[in-house]
C-alpha cells in the first residue's frame, strides 16, 4: 500500500509537522516559562492520530518519537535537515485552509458579499470590527508567527549542520522563501509588524516593537532574493519534490512586493525573469486550472498543497474553502440550489455570493465567467439563488470530490497569470504602455479568443482596466484586499459598490481599514507595541 502523503511529505515528516514546535519548546525549556511569549505547543494528539492512520502504510512509523523531538539528535543528517524543512512548509496549510485568512481578503472588497452567520466576518465585511472583535485578524497574527518561529530555528540549525552546502543552500532558500510568505501576509494584514528572523530568544521577542513597513519589505526582498539564487526551477526537481518552493516561485513574490513598493523597474525585471525561464506557460483553458487532477499545473507557480484519501476517507492536510460557494443544500437533502452534484457527502455554509460589481465585470464572451459565477450545473439550472438577481460562485471556487468538510483541493498562491498581470502594470506605470497591452492580450486571448485590448488607450485608462483584470482572473486567489489596499482604492471600491451591496460597509469604511488592528492581547502583553491608527 501507498502511503498518500502529498507530494514531497513522508510518514516521518508528518511526526515533524507536529514536533518541530516542541523541538524549539525543549531547546528552549527554561525561557518558555516567560509570561509574555506564547509558545504554543501543538496538538500532540496529532502523532497519535498519524501513527494510527498511516499504520498500514508500507513504511511503517518505527521511529522513536522520542528520539525525533530531541535536539540533540537532530540537524545532524541530510534526512533530518529535509525533514525539518518539510515541517516548516506546515504553516502553509494551517493559515491558507482556515476561514481566518478568507474572510480578510475577501470579506470588505467590492467583489464578495458575506451571506453567512459569523459576527467576526460580519464585522470585517461591514467595517465595525475593533481591536476587540477582530478575532479573524488575531488568529492569522498567531499562525503567521508560529510558522515564523519554525522556520527561523529551521535556518539556523541547518546552517550549522555537517551537510552537504548544495543541499544546505537550498533548504535554507525554502525556509527563506517561506519566511517571506509569512511576513508578506503580515505585512500586508496589519502594516507595521515585529520583525524576527533570528532563532529564538524570549527575552527579546517578547519585547520587539513594530518594523517600519519599509523594513519589513526589505527583509521579504532580502530573503526571496537569497531563495531565488539557491532554489531550483521546477524541471529542476524530481516529480516527487512537487510543492516544494522554486526559483519561479520566489522570483514571483519578489515581483510583485516591488509593486507593493511601487519599484515598477525591478517588478519588470523579475516579472521578465519568470516568463523568460520557459518554465511556466498559460493553460489553453481557463476551467483546467481548477480541476482536481490537474494540480501543480504548468501554470502553478506555487500552490498551497493538501491530500486526503478517497479510497479509506483518510483525511491528512484538508480545507473546507469549497463549502463557502457552494449553493445551498435543500431541505430534502441530496440537491443544492435544486441540482443535483451526484455527491451526497457535499456540505454547503454559502458564506459568499457574487456583488453586482463582479458580475459586472465579465462579457458574454468571456469563458472565465462560467466558472466563476453558475446559473447552472451541467445544463441544469439553479431554482434558487443567492439573491434574486445573482448567480452562485462557481466551479473555480467548488470541490465536489469533498468528503464532508474535508477538501483536498489546492489552492493557488501564485499562478503565471499574475505574473503576466505584474508585469502589465509595472510596463503601464514605466509609460511602455504598448508593452503593457501586449501582456494583458495574453490573458484576454484566453479569456475571450481575442487580443482585445484597446491599442489606443492611455496610461490611466489601462491602468483601470488591469485592476479590474485582476479581479476577473484572480477573484477568490486572496489578492483582491491587499491590491485594493495597495493601490488606494479600498475605500472608493466599496463606496462604489451600488446600493443594495454592502450600505453598512459603505457608510463605515476609512483609509485606516487598509490593514486591521494589532491584536489587543499582544499589545497588552508587549508594552512596545503601539496601536495601528484609527483602532
Amino acid at each position: 500500500m501507498k502511503c498518500p502523503w502529498p507530494n514531497f511529505w513522508t510518514p516521518t515528516d508528518m511526526i515533524i509537522r507536529a514536533f518541530l514546535p516542541i523541538i524549539i519548546g525543549m531547546t528552549y525549556e527554561k525561557q518558555i516559562k516567560k509570561e509574555q511569549m506564547k509558545l504554543k505547543i501543538k496538538n500532540i494528539f496529532l502523532v497519535v492520530i498519524l501513527i494510527i492512520t498511516t499504520a498500514g502504510c508500507e513504511e511503517a512509523l518505527v521511529e522513536n518519537p522520542k528520539s525525533i523531538i530531541s535536539p540533540d539528535n537532530f540537524f545532524t543528517t541530510e534526512d533530518q535537515c529535509i525533514q525539518a524543512t518539510n515541517g516548516s512548509y506546515a504553516g502553509l496549510p494551517r493559515i491558507f485552509g482556515q476561514q481566518d485568512l478568507w474572510s480578510l481578503t475577501f470579506a470588505g472588497t467590492d467583489l464578495f458579499m458575506f451571506n453567512g452567520g459569523s459576527q467576526t466576518i460580519h464585522a470585517v465585511q461591514n467595517y465595525n470590527f475593533s481591536p476587540a472583535n477582530a478575532q479573524n485578524s488575531y488568529d492569522t497574527w498567531n499562525r503567521c508567527y508560529d510558522a515564523i518561529k519554525d522556520v527561523n530555528l529551521v535556518i539556523a540549525r541547518v546552517s550549522e549542520a555537517p551537510i552537504d552546502d548544495s543541499l544546505k543552500e537550498r533548504l535554507i532558500g525554502e525556509n527563506k522563501f517561506l519566511r517571506a510568505v509569512y511576513y508578506y501576509i503580515l505585512s500586508n494584514t496589519f502594516g507595521e509588524v515585529p520583525l524576527w528572523t533570528e532563532e529564538l530568544d524570549v527575552d527579546v521577542v517578547s519585547e520587539l516593537p513594530r518594523a517600519p513597513l519599509a523594513e519589513v519589505r526589505e527583509q521579504i526582498i532580502t530573503d526571496l532574493n537569497d531563495a531565488s539564487d539557491h532554489l531550483p526551477w521546477p524541471s529542476e526537481y524530481g516529480a516527487e519534490e512537487t510543492g516544494r518552493a522554486t526559483k519561479g516561485a520566489a522570483l514571483g513574490l519578489l515581483a510583485k512586493v516591488y509593486l507593493f513598493n511601487e519599484d515598477y523597474a525591478n517588478a519588470k525585471r523579475t516579472a521578465e525573469a519568470v516568463t523568460a525561464s520557459n518554465e511556466y506557460a498559460l493553460l489553453d483553458d481557463y476551467s483546467e486550472l481548477f480541476d482536481m487532477d490537474n494540480t501543480n499545473n504548468k501554470e502553478s507557480v506555487f500552490e498551497i498543497q493538501f491530500k486526503r484519501d478517497a479510497s479509506t476517507n483518510t483525511n491528512y492536510i484538508i480545507n473546507y474553502f469549497y463549502t463557502w460557494f457552494l449553493p445551498v443544500p435543500d431541505s430534502g437533502g441530496g440537491t443544492y440550489g435544486g441540482v443535483d452534484f451526484g455527491n451526497s457527502n457535499l456540505i454547503s455554509y454559502h458564506e459568499f455570493y457574487p456583488s453586482a460589481r463582479l458580475i459586472s465585470l465579465y462579457a458574454e464572451d468571456d469563458t472565465r465567467k462560467d466558472e466563476v459565477l453558475a446559473y447552472e450545473y451541467e445544463g441544469q439550472p439553479f431554482t434558487s439563488l443567492p439573491e434574486a438577481d445573482r448567480p452562485w460562485f462557481g466551479p473555480k471556487f467548488w470541490d465536489l470530490t469533498a468528503s464532508q468538510r474535508a477538501s483536498e483541493k489546492n489552492l493557488y498562491f501564485m499562478r503565471y497569470a499574475d505574473v503576466l498581470l505584474i508585469l502589465a502594470e509595472a510596463e503601464n506605470e514605466l509609460g511602455n504602455t504598448a508593452n503593457a497591452i501586449s501582456q494583458l492580450n495574453k490573458i484576454r486571448f484566453r479569456a475571450t479568443g481575442k487580443n482585445d485590448v484597446d491599442i489606443s488607450m492611455a496610461q490611466e485608462e489601462i491602468r483601470r482596466f488591469i485592476m479590474d483584470e485582476r479581479a476577473r482572473e484572480l477573484v477568490g486567489e486572496f489578492n483582491r484586499k491587499w491590491d485594493l489596499a495597495r493601490w488606494g482604492n479600498l475605500v472608493d471600491a466599496v463606496q462604489s459598490l451600488p446600493p443594495d451591496d454592502n450600505v453598512e460597509g459603505a457608510a463605515n469604511v476609512r483609509d485606516y481599514h487598509e490593514v486591521f488592528p494589532i491584536p489587543f492581547d499582544e499589545i497588552v502583553q508587549n508594552p512596545n507595541l503601539e496601536q495601528n491608527p484609527g483602532y
